[in-house]
């Protein structure tokens, strides 16, 4: 798959959507920064350092001259350091006291404050994990008992002490899990836990310090923040993150405006950094595009398609499924403690994504009838207690089983979609007729073909009839590259090192039985982190005897260090 991202990369970011004009005001990229974006450093020794990032909206390694210059020293007294925007920095010193600071020349890094820098301008800043600034005085700040609590300084260009009404008070609370900040400007924020979650928060009133935030806040937008022992962000969803090893990384969360759990591919912006214990960038530098419409190059071979500035889809080369954002909902099932909310939306296409389709304009803009139903939704209809649904007197989804009950007590295998419905089905040469003793019931690869294929759309086959494109009986056989779709992650025979190139979506696949080697023997589709943090999925399992989400006969998630996370091999985008 990553050659497939250096493809996707390596087209004309902006290109205009086809059979979609763009306005003439349209902007051509989805970001903007300055031309050299500031990035500051507190090294071991407490020197404050400067570098000029030039590529701040790709990620590319290139410095202005004279990155890397000490502009100030001492730095190593203070607890927290962080940007207020346009050379505007703000320290927190182990007394508590809040200084002000501004660098003359953030966009060439020559030594130079303005006067009145150290000035105090807050005291009482104790049991701060945590500190940021959104640009134009806004300051977040969050404290030891998990409160996150709101600031305006009213003069960050003179440092003059003064700070509007209300500043200091919780506008939310419950973040004992966050250990780090990172602000997107314009009421946009992100918190990193312990597990290196990134949750994505709208602040709907950064000026007046309201305590709405808005629609997904508090969704997991990204992982893997774990591995970076100092992060910031420039604004517009820029960030960089420089990890043990000294290598400072350039990364951008896609869609900073409204949510959308999508990135482009991060790049080391810079090496060699080892002797730095903390970064900051300017928290105004970059900004992100309102007015782009258009395409640009997302992460593990994603093609991202923006409208207004966010982002409406998420493509992937070679797939027939994609990615859109719709309200916020929860996929849960009857006996099930936990929940995944989600605004993801999967859908399938007309034919496998490249960039250039034909359809790909009307397909985005068609109108969505409120009722539609994605492949996600169509999923939990399966499961316990689901309500039966009928059609010309069929019933096409409802409760279903896994397969009948055998002398033993355990479950046969075998029940394909058509089985479920009670109805023969016809392929290319042959039909396969129903077994009447399990109508009702969906094995693994059964109830992932009645969601992709019958109700979806895909095309099906069989052993000895097998059409272009066509989804397979059995979940090893969906697993291989000549099946429908691409390979996202493959863990080569153990589980894969890493959850973060998975989406909404994906197949999921197993090696979970000891009586048949070392081959897939289950399926199941990704939703996405749960209410408990995890990575949850839904699959037709014997021991619940149907489809679940739930933890009963074992928990339905890839972490856990039990049977479906130890036995995890791949995951594929159909």
């Amino acid at each position: 798959m990553r050659d497939l991202g250096a493809l996707v990369a390596s087209l004309v970011v902006g290109a205009g959507l086809v059979g979609v004009p763009l306005p003439a005001s349209a902007a051509t990229t989805p970001v903007t920064c300055s031309a050299v974006v500031p990035v500051y450093a507190v090294d071991s020794g407490g020197k404050l350092r400067w570098y000029g990032h030039r590529q701040g909206a790709s990620g590319t390694d290139a410095w202005a001259d004279g990155s890397g210059r000490e502009i100030g020293h001492g730095w190593n007294t203070l607890t927290k350091v962080f940007s207020g925007g346009a050379g505007v920095i703000y320290a927190i010193d182990r007394d508590g006291d809040l200084k002000w600071y501004r660098h003359l020349a953030p966009s060439t890094g020559e030594e130079g404050w303005a006067p009145g820098k150290r000035t105090v301008i807050g005291t009482g800043w104790h049991d701060i994990v945590d500190a940021v600034s959104t640009g134009s005085g806004v300051i977040y700040t969050l404290d030891r008992s998990g409160d996150l609590r709101w600031y305006r300084h009213l003069s960050p260009t003179t440092g003059a002490e003064g700070w509007a009404a209300g500043s200091g008070k919780v506008i939310r609370s419950g973040w004992t899990a966050v250990t780090r900040l990172m602000t997107g400007r314009d009421g946009t924020l992100y918190g990193v836990n312990t597990k290196g979650y990134v949750r994505w928060y709208r602040h709907t009133d950064p000026r007046g310090g309201g305590t709405a935030f808005g629609e997904g806040t508090g969704l997991v937008v990204g992982e893997g923040w774990d591995g970076y022992r100092s992060m910031s962000a420039a604004g517009g969803g820029v960030m960089y993150g420089l990890d043990l090893t000294g290598r400072l990384w350039w990364e951008r969360h896609a869609d900073p405006l409204a949510g959308a759990p999508v990135w482009q591919a991060r790049r080391t912006a810079r090496t060699g950094l080892a002797g730095l214990t903390s970064v900051f960038a300017d928290a105004t530098a970059c900004a992100a595009n309102t007015s782009f419409s258009g395409y640009a190059a997302g992460r593990q071979g994603q093609t991202l398609a923006y409208r207004n500035g966010r982002v409406r889809a998420a493509f992937t080369v070679g797939a027939r499924t994609a990615l859109t954002f719709g309200d916020l909902r929860t996929l849960t099932e009857a006996n099930s403690k936990a929940s995944v909310a989600t605004r993801a939306r999967v859908s399938l296409l007309p034919a496998p994504w490249a960039l250039g389709a034909p359809w790909a304009g009307e397909w985005l803009d068609r109108p969505r009838d409120a009722g539609e139903e994605d492949l996600l939704a169509i999923a939990t209809q399966y499961l316990a207690q689901a309500p039966d649904r009928t059609k010309d007197g069929l019933r096409y989804a409802g409760d279903a089983d896994y397969g009948p009950l055998l002398a033993d007590g355990t479950r046969q295998e075998g029940s394909d979609f058509n089985d479920y419905l009670g109805v023969p089905w016809s392929y290319p040469g042959k039909t396969d007729a129903p077994e009447a003793k399990q109508k009702g019931a969906l094995d693994c690869s059964g109830f992932v073909r009645m969601v992709f294929g019958y109700r979806g759309g895909l095309p099906l086959g069989v052993e000895g009839a097998m059409p272009a494109g066509a989804l397979p009986r059995r979940a090893v056989e969906m697993a291989e590259d000549t099946a429908p779709g691409v390979t996202v992650i493959d863990g080569k025979g153990a589980k894969p090192a890493s959850y973060a190139d998975l989406q909404p979506g994906d197949l999921l696949f197993w090696d979970g039985s000891s009586d048949d080697g070392t081959a897939i023997d289950h399926v199941g589709v990704y939703l996405g982190i749960d209410s408990t943090g995890r990575h949850r999925f839904v699959s037709s399992r014997k021991s619940v005897n149907g489809p679940t989400l739930a933890d009963v006969g074992g928990p339905s998630t890839l972490d856990g260090e039990m049977l479906y996370d130890r036995s995890w091999r791949k995951a594929r985008r159909i």
